[in-house]
C-alpha cells in the first residue's frame, strides 16, 4: 500500500514548505521536500542571475537580501531531515562548518600563480591566486569531503515510521503505520 500523502510528490505547494517554515526546526521533513526547494532555488538563482542590476548599493542591499532569503531556509530543513533519519540536530554543524573551512583556505592560503580563488558577495569582491602547497590542497579536499558530506545528509535513507522527533511525514497521520510503504525509498 502506497500512501497518496502529498509530502510523497514533488510538487510547488511542498517547495514553498521551508520558506513558510523557515524558523522551525522541529519535526520532520522528506527528501521530496528538499528537492522540491531546491529546484525553486534553483529558478530563483538562475532568476537573479538574469536580472543582473546595475552597480549600486541599494542594488547590493537587495541583493543580499535575497541571497539570505533563499540561504537560511536550508538551514531548519537540513535539521529537519536529520531528524528524519533519527539524527540530533548538531550533525547540521558538519556542512555548516564549509564556511569558516572557506574563510580558512581564503586567509592562510599563500599567493601563487597555480590556480584562483574569487570572492563575490554583494559590494565585496576579491580575486586571489593561490599556490598549490600541501596545505592548499588539504583545505580543498576538506571542503570537497564536507560539500559531499551536504549532500548525503539531505538525502540520507530516513528512519520509517515514527521515531523521536516525530510521526512518520510520508504516511500522512500521527499514527505509527509501520505496514506503509512510503514512496520515498
Amino acid at each position: 500500500m502506497q500512501s497518496g500523502y502529498s509530502a510523497n510528490r514533488l510538487g510547488v505547494r511542498l517547495a514553498f514548505w521551508p520558506l513558510r517554515h523557515a524558523l522551525i526546526f522541529r519535526g520532520r521533513s522528506t527528501r521530496n521536500e528538499v528537492v522540491s526547494f531546491w529546484l525553486l532555488s534553483m529558478a530563483a538563482q538562475a532568476g537573479e542571475l538574469i536580472f543582473d542590476g546595475p552597480s549600486s548599493f541599494l542594488f547590493d542591499v537587495l541583493s543580499l537580501a535575497w541571497t539570505s532569503l533563499w540561504t537560511w531556509p536550508w538551514i531548519p530543513l537540513l535539521v529537519r531531515r536529520l531528524h528524519d533519519q533519527g539524527r540530533s540536530g548538531w550533525w547540521a554543524l558538519i556542512p555548516l562548518s564549509l564556511g569558516p573551512v572557506c574563510a580558512l583556505q581564503w586567509f592562510t592560503a599563500p599567493v601563487g600563480h597555480a590556480a584562483s580563488m574569487a570572492f563575490h558577495f554583494g559590494p565585496l569582491q576579491a580575486d586571489k591566486h593561490i599556490a598549490a602547497t600541501p596545505w592548499t590542497i588539504s583545505l580543498m579536499v576538506v571542503l570537497v569531503t564536507l560539500m559531499v558530506a551536504n549532500v548525503l545528509l539531505f538525502l540520507w535513507q530516513p528512519t520509517r515510521g515514527a521515531n523521536r522527533f516525530g510521526p512518520d511525514p510520508r504516511l500522512g497521520d500521527e499514527t505509527d503505520r509501520t505496514d506503509a510503504i512510503p514512496v520515498e525509498a
